[in-house]
């Protein structure tokens, strides 16, 4: 969980008595790969496919870790109690822009808050939803790379299903009590006479002893579609436990959705975003009442993590997901596979490799069920991916 990691920075002001109690960090990561990718589709700027088949490029957005930069600060109010603050900037080193491309977030994360010892941290703002925040404290794919940067950019495919990663508009409440950690969220969807129209509600709990031996996580989020009150569901269980050398996670996500659930704009659910994760179809962009997308997804996943030595360590992951659709068109099933290794040449740099392999059947052939900010969807039922690159933290 962001918040909750301890990033790398640099203490940048604070002076005199003021020294003591407050202080501003910047923080980031710089991560640049060179991908191989088969049976891929490359767009145009009006979005529509031009070309398709097998590519190499410089990654989009980072390779291993997102690319970003932020600031964020602390001002002792008394008796352990802090407001706080954090804004971070994502972008691709490749080309020097924001990420998402075309994204009107300058800031993907952007919150303020109030921090207590006793009562926990309560936070307003863009935000990483309780959903996420709770698989990737407990067992995430891929959780040695780092605190600050569990899963790999490029290929997470258990992020697709937990519904992206950060909501905005949304006010946050994080409490830990002894190996306990809850976090809840709301975020208000804004709109004239809609109710609960657009609006996103979630609890989780982590298990987090303090030896770090096992962890688990049960959560749930509730999402509302912008004008109408559909719902689509997001609920999650699972854990990792630490044996010397050996790490092993297992976890379930499970997906729930209204047919005419269409449209979110707080998070990463546009009508276009949705189409092209393959959650509704095209023609439900236009006509909600359509029958068609997805009506319920399971996703099983596992993975194992050696640490050959400090500096070595090699993982190998899989995702086995399920979808049933509202139209036949929509049934499908999916098998995903990856093997990652990273070698630590300090503690803030890593050179690494990475290889995956997905199987698609049914409605996910063409579904984006790699990440949110993943690869371009597979034309093919299979797809293979092979990436190395350097991953710097600042």
């Amino acid at each position: 969980m962001r918040k909750a990691a301890a990033g790398a920075g640099l203490m940048l002001c604070g002076v005199g008595v003021a020294l003591a109690q407050s202080s501003v960090t910047l923080y980031g990561v710089i991560d640049v790969g060179v991908r191989y990718e088969t049976r891929g589709v490359s767009y145009g700027s009006d979005g529509t496919p031009v070309s398709t088949g097998n590519r190499v490029s410089m990654t989009d957005g980072g390779g291993l870790a997102e690319s970003y930069w932020g600031i964020k600060g602390q001002e002792d109010l008394g008796a352990g109690n802090q407001a706080v603050f954090d804004i971070e900037s994502h972008f691709d080193p490749s080309s020097g822009t924001v990420v998402p491309q075309g994204s009107v977030n300058f800031f993907e994360v952007s919150y303020v808050g109030l921090l207590s010892p006793r009562f926990g941290e309560l936070t307003l703002g863009r935000q990483y939803n309780v959903a996420f925040e709770g698989v990737t404290l407990a067992y995430g794919s891929n959780m040695w790379t780092g605190d600050q940067d569990p899963y790999v950019n490029l290929f997470k495919p258990e992020q697709t299903l937990l519904g992206g990663s950060r909501t905005s508009n949304m006010v946050q409440y994080d409490a830990q009590i002894g190996p306990l950690a809850i976090l809840a969220q709301y975020a208000p969807g804004g709109q004239a006479g809609g109710g609960g129209a657009g609006s996103q509600a979630g609890l989780a709990f982590a298990w987090l002893p303090t030896d770090g031996r096992y962890k688990l996580d049960v959560g749930f989020l509730r999402t509302r579609d912008m004008f109408n009150n559909a719902k689509f569901d997001i609920y999650t269980a699972g854990g990792s436990v630490s044996i010397g050398k050996l790490t092993f996670n297992a976890g379930f996500i499970g997906n729930s959705r209204d047919n005419d659930f269409t449209s979110f704009d707080n998070g990463p659910f546009s009508a276009t975003d949705l189409a092209g994760l393959g959650i509704i179809s095209p023609a439900q962009v236009v006509d909600p009442t359509v029958p068609g997308g997805f009506e319920k997804r399971r996703m099983v996943l596992a993975g194992i993590t050696y640490r050959v030595s400090q500096a070595f360590t090699v993982a190998v992951n899989g995702w086995w997901t399920r979808q049933t659709g509202y139209t036949p068109d929509f049934d499908g099933t999916a098998r995903q596979f990856q093997v990652v290794a990273g070698y630590s040449l300090s503690k803030r740099d890593m050179l690494y490799a990475e290889a995956d392999r997905s199987i698609y059947h049914g409605g996910f052939v063409g579904a984006q069920l790699v990440g949110i900010n993943g690869l371009s969807p597979s034309t093919s039922v299979t797809q293979t991916g092979v990436m190395v690159g350097l991953r710097h933290y600042f």
